[in-house]
């Protein structure tokens, strides 16, 4: 899922990556999975902006404090 999320992030439509992507946190928080979890966080990395819309922004809050 976090691979279609990069795909779609690439094409510049952000808001499709990151409802897959905040789809995605939300298994791996479900199971534990660092890797997931760590793909997200790769997957946010790749944008690059100096206003990034409410829907990043509400998913680096749920990013901000998760380690596992």
């Amino acid at each position: 899922m976090l691979d279609i999320a990069a795909g779609y992030l690439a094409a510049g439509r952000v808001e499709a990556a990151f409802v897959l992507a905040s789809r995605a946190l939300d298994a791996g928080l479900t199971y534990r999975s660092g890797r997931i979890v760590e793909r997200a966080r790769a997957v946010r990395r790749t944008l690059t902006t100096a206003s990034p819309p409410k829907m990043v922004r509400d998913f680096d809050d749920r990013l901000h404090g998760v380690y596992l």
